[in-house]
Order: C-alpha cells, then sequence, then structure tokens
C-alpha cells in the first residue's frame, strides 16, 4: 500500500515539475517577444520622426529615404522591404538606430534594430493628380538572445516587423 502511494506522489510530483518548466518558458517567451516589440517600436519612432522632421541624421546614423516611386505604378506599394538581403547591418537601404537610443545597457539587442523609409507616389483613382507622396516605414526589432543562420532566418530569440504610412 505505501508502494502504491509513493508512486502516485511520485507521479504528480513529475508533473508539478514538469508544469513549473513549461510555465517558466512561456513566461520567458513572453519577456522576449516584449523586448523584441520596443525594439521595433523604438526603431519606428525614430524614423517616423525623422521623416516629419527631416532629419538626416539618428546620432551618428544616417537616415536612408528611398525613393520608390520611379519603379511604381500609380499605388503601388513599395517591396524594397521584402527583400531579406536589403536588413542587413550594411545594406545601403536600411537605417541602423544607434546603440545610444537604447537606454537600458542591459537589454540592448544585437543585432541592433533597424528601419526602412521607402516613399511612394499615392494617385488619385483617375489618374489625374497625385495626392501626395507618402511614406512606407517598416521597423524591426530584435530579442537580445537573437541568433540567425547564414540565411538570415531566425534560430533563437525574437523578431518582430511593424509597419507604418506616413503622409508628411
Amino acid at each position: 500500500m505505501v508502494l502504491i502511494f509513493l508512486s502516485v506522489l511520485s507521479v504528480v510530483a513529475l508533473y508539478t515539475v514538469r508544469d513549473a518548466v513549461t510555465g517558466e518558458q512561456v513566461s520567458k517567451n513572453i519577456h522576449t517577444n516584449a523586448v523584441a516589440m520596443q525594439s521595433a517600436e523604438t526603431a519606428m519612432r525614430l524614423c517616423e520622426d525623422a521623416v516629419r522632421t527631416g532629419q538626416a541624421m539618428l546620432g551618428s546614423a544616417s537616415v536612408v529615404k528611398n525613393d520608390a516611386s520611379e519603379g511604381l505604378a500609380g499605388g503601388d506599394m513599395p517591396t524594397q522591404w521584402k527583400t531579406r538581403a536589403n536588413w542587413y547591418a550594411g545594406a545601403a537601404k536600411v537605417t541602423l538606430i544607434p546603440a545610444d537610443y537604447i537606454t537600458t545597457a542591459s537589454m540592448r539587442p544585437l543585432p541592433r534594430p533597424r528601419c526602412m523609409i521607402e516613399q511612394y507616389r499615392l494617385r488619385r483613382p483617375d489618374g489625374d493628380a497625385t495626392l501626395s507622396d507618402p511614406y512606407l516605414i517598416t521597423a524591426v526589432g530584435y530579442s537580445p538572445d537573437y541568433l540567425a543562420n547564414a540565411n538570415g532566418n531566425a534560430v533563437a530569440g525574437s523578431e518582430v516587423w511593424l509597419q507604418s504610412v506616413l503622409r508628411p
């Protein structure tokens, strides 16, 4: 009888430990995603402000504005943000957010957050006149434990993408 009771107690303890470990993993994933989201939001806001104020620099980094309006038909959205190679740190089309803009030193993600600003033409349906030249701003943020393979695909950590359209 004692042996059966001890076996049941061991199984209950095993499931309790497993649930605690699973809960801790879920909590870590939520935290990792939240840090990546905050990183992407920082990049998004800084690039939006650069467009609004006409800034050419963010600290020591130049703000890159890609004019995509030439190759697009009226009303088509820019597509440079879809090419993974355009997002690497040395790419000419991306603005890398300086490390000093992320205030918490222990949470500074590597790679640093980045954004891409693409201007395009928005035309009226009848095609007569241009309404405005809005900007499509795409931002990417990473968690501190982010790792990518040689193809640029995430193998650990979190990667968050955000987009906004801004009419100056």
